[in-house]
């Protein structure tokens, strides 16, 4: 966890992950469909071989938010086809799976914030935030919760749905994957629990 997490050995092989998973599935590892409701588009994007990234569009300012850009280009293609510009960037965690694609996207987009927690050491952090900590981009808003266990900076964000008269939308990294809770590497059942209470 240690070499992944914080050397340059981690991080080249998160860049082989990402290399091999563009050669094995050129368009995505997934067809994917975008959720429209008024005013709000949320648009999936197949990363790597397992995961996925989200662009959360205000379709009346053309302003994207992107949540746990791995591959900077993927999130580019997606951000162009839809001729958005990116505004933010929602990291959940710091793992190269969710954060790879900060530095790329943060060099092309300058103005462009990067929003996580100060506990996780997420790449291009510019805004770092609290559990309940509100922030808004476009007509979208979002709350971000302190979720503490997958690392121990983990939070997750939740989309407004009267942000375009739509559901609340959740964003959860890997606090939640199908069939169980993310994996816990840093804190304890009982440390999340009791965060909880």
């Amino acid at each position: 966890y240690g070499l992944y997490t914080r050397t340059r050995l981690g991080y080249w092989f998160y860049k082989r992950q990402l290399k091999k998973a563009r050669d094995r599935y050129p368009h995505g590892h997934s067809s994917t469909q975008a959720i429209v409701f008024s005013g709000v588009k949320v648009v999936p994007i197949p990363v790597l071989s397992d995961n996925y990234s989200y662009l959360v569009i205000d379709t009346t300012s053309s302003q994207a938010v992107a949540v746990d850009p791995s591959d900077p280009v993927a999130v580019q293609t997606y951000l162009d086809r839809e001729g958005v510009t990116l505004e933010a960037i929602l990291c959940t965690h710091k793992h190269w799976d969710h954060s790879g694609g900060n530095k790329a996207l943060k060099k092309h987009y300058k103005s462009c914030r990067v929003y996580g927690s100060a506990f996780d050491e997420i790449p291009e952090l510019t805004h770092a935030l609290s559990d309940r900590d509100q922030l808004t981009v476009g007509r979208l808003q979002f709350q971000a919760y302190f979720t503490p266990g997958h690392t121990v900076g983990h939070m997750i964000y939740v989309l407004d749905g009267k942000s375009g008269d739509g559901p609340d939308c959740l964003f959860s990294g890997d606090l939640l994957f199908l069939a169980g809770c993310g994996r816990m590497f840093r804190s304890s059942a009982q440390t999340c629990f009791l965060w909880d209470s």
